[in-house]
């Protein structure tokens, strides 16, 4: 079952790739200044960048899984989070472009900007939620852990007076401790890719506020798409892990409901995570892949409205 959904999460990975692309064949040409034009190509490339290397880290972490058997998939879990560390630190290190012109005057909001103001905070705030809730999972993951033969934390065991049951793979100390040290990790890099777009500096010219805002809004819709997908990956993994050795090990009778009830939740909880993370993926490269069109209608509609 776990190879099917293997194959079935790459076909629907497969069609998102090319649902973008025709989506982005379909954008008009941005009719603007060539220093902003230059500014917005930059950004594109940019985050076309971070998620393209975040796709190819995944796609080796998962591959792991088969061919490395002995890592035990700690490779594979380890995966989303070293792929979104990947191409975030990535967009944070590219430089910004160079061109040849001469020196313009720059103008932009007085306002304040800070990694956390520059992004939507809806989206923050279900990041935040998505990170909290793997946290706690991995945590508690971790205590109800119980050794397997070899004495590595990865299995669950349930066990009365006559009775006792165990399944792995769980993921207990052996898989979450180096997950909570990636979760760390990924959560730094996701500062350090808004500060980025916090601190760069705004578009050649004046007159150009609106469209400098919406710029940074749009690149950091993208930073923290990018950064809500391989969350909720790494969260539906973990999820699913969970709730599928606790089912197998409640083969024992006697055991409290509760447990049962903790497992489909978690099962559920798994699906709906891994079905999100290809939402915002798919989303986050769209904006990535119509980045300069997105912008400049965003800034005429702003116009229209004023």
């Amino acid at each position: 079952m776990a190879g099917i959904a293997v194959v079935v999460y790459g076909v629907v990975a497969v069609l998102m790739v090319v649902v973008i692309w025709a989506e982005a064949r379909r954008q008009e040409p941005v009719r603007v200044d060539g220093r902003v034009l230059i500014a917005l190509r930059a950004a594109r490339r940019r985050s076309r960048a971070s998620i393209g290397l975040a796709l190819v880290l995944l796609s080796a972490g998962i591959a792991t899984a088969l061919l490395v058997p002995e890592w035990l998939g700690i490779g594979a879990a380890l995966a989303p989070a070293v792929a979104g560390v990947g191409g975030l630190v990535l967009y944070a290190a590219t430089p910004p472009p160079q061109h040849d012109y001469e020196p313009t005057r720059y103008a932009a909001s007085l306002s304040p900007r800070t990694p956390w103001n520059v992004a939507p905070s809806a989206a923050l705030v279900a990041l935040g939620v998505a990170f909290l809730l793997q946290f706690v999972l991995l945590v508690f993951a971790g205590a109800t852990s119980s050794a397997d033969e070899q004495g590595r934390f990865r299995a669950i065991t349930f066990s009365s007076d006559s009775n006792s049951s165990t399944a792995t793979p769980y993921p207990g100390w052996f898989y979450t401790a180096p997950l909570l040290v990636a979760t760390v990790l990924l959560a730094l890099a996701i500062w350090i890719a808004l500060r980025r777009v916090a601190t760069t500096a705004s578009l050649p010219g004046e007159g150009l506020e609106d469209r400098d805002t919406m710029w940074r809004l749009r690149s950091a819709q993208i930073i923290v798409g990018l950064a809500s997908a391989v969350t909720g990956l790494q969260l539906g993994g973990t999820a699913l892990m969970t709730g599928t050795a606790i089912s197998n090990a409640l083969l024992q009778p006697g055991v409290p409901i509760g447990w049962q009830v903790l497992a489909t939740g978690l099962t559920v909880l798994g699906f709906v995570s891994l079905l999100l993370s290809i939402v915002t993926l798919t989303l986050a490269a769209l904006r990535a892949f119509a980045l300069p069109t997105w912008v400049a209608r965003a800034d005429a509609e702003v116009g229209r409205s004023a």
